[in-house]
């Protein structure tokens, strides 16, 4: 250094001018990705529509009762669980919101939205959904893109904004459909695109299914293949004495498979023979038509017409159901090809003897006069004295 004074001066400069120039550019640099990609975490308001919710905030004091009407702001690592009588929205800052139904439980995992007005992060919303149904309305992008994702345990929906959609998670699936705006759901290392009015499920270990449209049926197995696990079989002999049951056995008819229900030596004894579905589901929202659709065909009835008092009919669909306010109704369809005797049939359609008939249910949502809120279960029996008839497949039709 003392033989060379002007060479460590120069790198004394170059070393400073080096520095200066770094600070000059780095600085604005990180100033601008500060302003840029910054996030602040965001929180969400929880509302009680019905009964109590049960808040779980990430850290505190354990559970946090919400009563109906009441609401609280609540933190990413929020878990809100709704129980059977219960119903809660989540309204999220970016105006977002989601609508909790009876038996469900979702966890907030990640909110936030970028710092600065000029930032260009997404208003982001992770949500967890472990089990139940909800609606979710994504807010319209203005200030901010959305990147909302719905992670179930058996897939993820990722939603665009300005949508509208339902997904439910329940019985090893989840159901994803899209009413407004698309959606993409990935499964399994694959991914579908869903357009307006489609659904796609995810099956525990599988991709996502084909979409299809929003219509689905409500019923399992109702194509009524064998062995028919998801049906209660059983006799109701009434209260007039009678021992003689009905069967029910799998055919094959003309090319279709059915079920026949069949009883004979009922020596003027009532009996209804019935394939029962236990639903105890609330009908999806939104929701615009529900029809009952079926294959059916009535080979033989001893009672004329749906019997004395016309409630009894060879083939018949009963559907229970209760609304809003938790009165229950009912809606039910009988098939007869004869009325010899001019019994009532109010609640009958008169079909062609032993002829395979496709029937179709007005919308159920405009003719019944209570407005369906939950469908509990839904019977196809055969009842009266001496009967044979057959039904191919059942539909419950949502859409």
């Amino acid at each position: 250094m003392r033989k060379n004074p002007e060479r460590v001066a120069w790198a004394v400069l170059l070393l400073a001018f080096a520095a200066f120039c770094a600070i000059v550019t780095c600085v604005p640099l990180g100033v601008r990705w500060y302003l840029l990609y910054s996030e602040r975490e965001e929180t969400a308001l929880v509302e009680s529509l019905v009964g109590t919710v049960i808040i779980e905030p990430p850290v505190g004091s354990g559970p946090i009762p919400l009563v109906k009407g009441a609401s609280r702001q609540v933190p990413p690592g929020t878990v809100i669980h709704v129980d059977e009588t219960s119903e809660a929205v989540i309204t999220f800052f970016d105006h977002s919101f989601l609508r909790l139904f009876s038996g469900g439980t979702v966890r907030l995992e990640q909110l936030s939205a970028p710092k600065f007005r000029a930032g260009r992060k997404p208003n982001t919303i992770h949500l967890n959904l472990l089990a139940g149904r909800v609606r979710i309305g994504t807010a319209m992008s203005l200030k901010a893109p959305l990147a909302f994702r719905v992670t179930t345990p058996y897939g993820q929906a990722f939603l665009d904004d300005d949508g509208s959609y339902a997904i439910e998670v329940s019985g090893g699936r989840a159901d994803v459909a899209a009413y407004r705006s698309t959606a993409r759901v990935v499964a399994e290392g694959a991914e579908i695109a869903l357009q307006e009015r489609q659904r796609t499920e995810i099956v525990s270990g599988q991709p996502p299914k084909p979409p299809t449209g929003v219509a689905r049926n409500l019923l399992a197995n109702g194509e009524l293949n064998a062995p028919l696990a998801e049906w209660r079989l059983f006799n109701d002999q009434g209260a007039d004495g009678g021992d003689v049951d009905g069967r029910i056995e799998f055919v094959t008819d003309e090319g279709h498979s059915a079920v026949r229900f069949v009883r004979t030596g009922a020596q003027g004894n009532h009996c209804e023979t019935i394939l029962e579905q236990a639903l105890n589901k609330q009908l999806p929202d939104p929701i615009t038509s529900l029809v009952v659709r079926a294959t059916v065909k009535v080979r033989y009835q001893a009672l004329s017409g749906g019997g004395y008092l016309g409630s009894e009919y060879p083939l018949m669909i009963r559907i229970t159901y209760r609304d809003a306010y938790d009165s229950e109704a009912e809606w039910v369809q009988g098939f007869y090809y004869q009325n010899l005797m001019g019994n009532p049939t109010v609640h009958g359609l008169q079909i062609p003897q032993d002829r395979w008939f496709f029937y179709e249910s007005d919308n159920l949502l405009e003719v019944l006069p209570i407005s369906p809120y939950k469908i509990v279960k839904v019977r196809v029996y055969a009842s009266g004295w001496d009967y044979e008839s057959l039904i191919a497949d059942i539909g419950l039709i949502a859409e």
